[in-house]
Parts: C-alpha cells; structure tokens; sequence
C-alpha cells in the first residue's frame, strides 16, 4: 500500500518532495521501500496521534515547500486527478480536501450498538445555513504558513484534531472541498484490500475490463392458517391481506428470492445457510435485515450489484399498488438506485399451489460486476 501510494505521488508534476511517516517498528521497512523513489526526501517516526505523525513529516519538509499534502498511506488508489484538484484549490483558497456527499443517514451509536442520535442534515454556523453532510478523503492540502499556524494556536489540551482540516477549521482557517473520488477507499479491513486489487487490476487493464455475473433466485412459502394472525411481508412492506405467509422469519418470498440471486452471483452460498430456520436469532426476523446483510457482503467480497429483476407469482393481494414503496424498501437495503430495480407481478390464471392460493412464489435476477482480475 505504501508503495502504490508512494508511486502515485511519485509520478505527479505538481510533487517537488515526500516525506514518509511511519511508525517506529515499520521504520526500517519504510526506508528500504522509499529507496525507489527519487522524490523522497526523507522518511521520520511518526507520533502517538495523527496531528503528531503529520507535524513530525511537516518538521522535515524542504523549505521551498509552499503547500503541503498530508495523505493516508491506507487509501493507496489515489489518483492523479484528485492530488491536481487538491493543490489548485489549496493554492486558491488556502485549505482543501477531497469529499463525497454523503446519500445515507448517520446516526451515532452506544458501545452497545444502540442508535442514540441522529447526526442532523440541515444545521447552521455563524448564521450560514448549510445542508447535507460530506465525507472527506486525503490528501488534505494546506498551505504551509496556515498548517504551522494551526499547530501553534490549536488547543490539542481540549481535544484531538480527527485530521488537518478539523485542526485549520478550529484556528479560523476556511477548508474548500472537491470532489473526491469513490475509488479513493481507506483500507480498514481484509475485504477493503481484495476490493482494492480488483480496483488495481480494472485500472491495469482499462476501463472495459468489467466481470459481470448473473445470479438466480427462488423462493416460496405457504400461507398461513386464518389463526395465525400473521401479516403479509412483500418487498419489505407489510401488503393488507388477511393471511401472511408461512416460515420462520417474516416469510418474504420477494426479498428471499433476491437474497440468493444476490448470493449465487458472487458464489457465496444461499439464503439458507447464511440463515438457517434452526437458528432462533432469525425467528421473525424483519427479511429488510437479511437483504441489507446480504449487499454488505456482496460488496465486500468485492462487488457492486448492477440491477435487480424480480418477479412476484401470487393470485391475490394485488402488488402494483405497493411497488412504489417496494422498491423504495429495497433501495434503502442495498443502497443502489430505484431505477436499477424491477419488480413485477403475474398470477398462475388460478394453476398450481399459487392459482389455488395456496401460497406465493418469486423468481429473481441480479446482476453484479467488478473490475475483471487479469
């Protein structure tokens, strides 16, 4: 990682000089592997915290450096395009880092992992009304007369700085933000690292080197007798009809069906082993959870889910009214787009276990895709 970063800056027009910060028992390792890059001019322990690592390389740093770039060696896919927009917006406005918009909401949990706030869209600062909430990347740029400035009068005794930006925004210092880059992931897991390589390989081998895969779904369940009182689960909403379906969790044969379409695309198994009916953890379970859990690991096994086609097979309720709100649910499941999924409804014309009403069956596709591994 270290060298893939390291390469990245190496290669750029606009880098006159790198220091390289790592920490006392890497120190060794990271001189020899700066050994092949001319630009380094010098590779430092770094501190107990993050504001001290950066002052530690800020300490070394040639004294014609004018601006400075402080980037985390965990997010190695950098490109040459975010570093450009960082440096011509630190020389314009005085500060910069690259950020995303945020599209989910954030909440703010306990040890426990009980939600306990919800981090708010729309606040205020001095008046100024702001929306929306961003998360930002590195390399987070600043002028050097701003960065030594902001060490010299930050109240590290009140809190730690999370990064620069926060420590230039504390002294008065306005940050500007550019877009980031959704490739430019920070390496925090064993999964993030496989993403990366494939990240890696589909830039290697240009943007047409794209593996797709298509995965099948089945699901079916019986309804339940009038005495059960269950509710009807389809899609994640809860349909009017005056039987559920029968099973273990809530039944949802259309979030079913696309669970394994999800998991036979990415080969990682079916519904029912991930979550076996023995297991009392998945008594009633809300089939929301089963879905978001699935996407999560599509995605870090390395895949991003492309589309969604479903088709629900049932008699009676009539789906169409709910299809709005259907895929909507799923959306929030897997975060992709509503566009990206289709969810349609037939009848058997009253043949088989469904034309009896005996039950309601689904069929579903998904399509996901990485950067081809070549």
């Amino acid at each position: 990682m270290v060298e893939w970063v390291l390469s990245a800056f190496q290669a750029h027009p606009d880098v006159a000089a790198i220091v390289l910060v790592a920490s006392l028992e890497e120190l060794e390792r990271a001189r020899a592997v700066a050994r092949g890059y001319s630009k380094v001019t010098a590779v430092v322990p770094g501190g107990e915290t993050r504001a001290a690592s950066v002052r530690n390389g800020l300490d070394v740093l040639p004294a014609s450096a004018e601006i400075v770039l402080a980037h985390d060696a965990a997010r190695p896919l950098v490109t040459p395009e975010v570093i450009t927009q960082v440096v011509d917006a630190t020389a314009r406005f005085g500060a910069a880092v690259p950020g995303l918009p945020l599209a989910d909401t954030v909440k703010r949990v306990d040890a426990q992992g009980i939600v306990r706030a919800t981090v708010p869209r729309n606040d205020s600062v001095q008046g100024v009304a702001l929306t929306g909430l961003t998360a930002v990347q590195t390399p987070q740029g600043a002028l050097r007369a701003h960065l030594h400035a902001a060490y010299a009068t930050y109240d590290f005794a009140r809190a730690e700085p999370t990064d620069e930006a926060a420590m230039l925004e504390a002294t008065g210092v306005q940050v500007a933000v550019v877009p980031g880059d959704p490739a430019n992931i920070k390496i925090t897991r064993p999964e993030d690292l496989q993403w990366a390589h494939r990240l890696l390989a589909g830039r290697a081998a240009g943007e047409r080197a794209m593996e797709y895969r298509t995965g099948f779904g089945y699901d079916v369940h019986a309804f339940a007798p009038l005495e059960a009182e269950r509710p009807l689960y389809l899609g994640g909403v809860q349909i009017p009809h005056d039987r559920g379906l029968d099973g273990h969790s809530d039944a949802d044969v259309l979030l079913h069906a696309i669970c394994d379409a999800l998991l036979g695309a990415a080969a990682l198994g079916d519904i029912g082993a991930l979550f076996p009916n023995t297991d009392p953890a998945y008594h009633n379970i809300s089939s929301r959870i089963l879905l978001t859990t699935v996407g999560q690991k599509v995605q870090e096994a390395g895949w991003q889910i492309v589309h969604i086609d479903a088709t629900v097979l049932a008699e009676a309720p009539r789906l169409m009214p709910y299809r709005t709100e259907i895929l909507q649910a799923i959306s929030a499941c897997l975060g992709l787009p509503p566009e990206r999924i289709s969810v349609k409804a037939t009848t058997s014309e009253r043949m088989g276990f469904v034309g009896r009403r005996e039950g309601i069956a689904c069929w579903a596709v998904a399509t996901i895709c990485a950067p081809a591994c070549v």
